[in-house]
């Protein structure tokens, strides 16, 4: 799998690049998972992990933080939420969830997981200014029992994507060709409950494009072909 560069933070005289292997990553049968937090910088980093329950409401992200004030709501937890990372050197992370059977089996249990580095000094001190941006990866538990339902309307640059159902879906557009081969393909993920509209690639917008639709835990993968102005339905309960 391909790493992702997390952040690359700059200060005085000071470059800081944490990595981590997955912006998403799917449990394990037993409600589990496990990063890979790497340090591509020759100075140590201070690094945060902070753990968030996502739902979705009206279409809209709902991220309640897992702090001391709901702890006994928790669902998961984090085997450690602050470490030190030296240079060249990388470390586990895991996600492991509380709830029996892997939580809610009708519907996926979603996590966002964010990594937050600080530069520092090994006599414990902060070095430069210390600007806290961070970037979320997303844990997801799937429902046992999936319902598969979406609708994808192409109008021309746009498409309109529904995930009516109830566990996180990849939806990837791909209309390359031996002519274009450039910004003629792009995916999205789409938490349950999410309505999107998305602006295609320049070279993905006539006439019909091929449209790739799975599950994240890869038990559910369907191709549609979209065309202007039709809406796609799918409606299927997968056990």
């Amino acid at each position: 799998m391909k790493k992702l560069i997390l952040l690359a933070l700059l200060f005085p005289s000071l470059s800081h690049a944490i990595v981590i292997d997955s912006m998403l990553k799917v449990a394990d049968s037993h409600g589990t998972g496990v990063y890979t937090v790497s340090n591509n910088d020759p100075d140590p980093a201070f690094v945060n992990v902070k753990l968030s329950k996502v739902e979705t409401k009206d279409g809209k992200l709902i991220k309640t933080p897992y702090t001391k004030s709901n702890l006994l709501e928790w669902d998961a937890t984090l085997t450690q939420n602050k470490f030190i990372l030296d240079p060249l050197m990388a470390k586990k992370i895991g996600v492991r969830a509380l709830c029996a059977d892997g939580c809610n089996p009708d519907h996926d249990t979603i996590f966002a997981v964010q990594f937050t580095p600080s530069p520092y000094s090994k006599d414990g001190e902060m070095k430069g200014v210390a600007i806290n941006y961070g970037y979320e990866s997303i844990f997801v538990i799937p429902a046992k029992n999936k319902k598969i339902s979406y609708s994808i309307e192409k109008n021309n640059e746009n498409a309109l994507l529904k995930n009516t159902g109830n566990t996180t879906l990849e939806v990837f557009f791909n209309q390359c060709s031996a002519l274009f081969k450039a910004d003629c393909s792009t995916k999205v993920i789409m938490l349950p409950g999410r309505v999107r509209k998305l602006v295609l690639p320049k070279n993905a917008r006539k006439g019909k494009i091929d449209v790739f639709i799975s599950s994240v835990d890869d038990t559910f993968y369907k191709k549609e072909v979209v065309t202007n102005g039709k809406n796609t339905l799918f409606n299927k309960v997968i056990q």
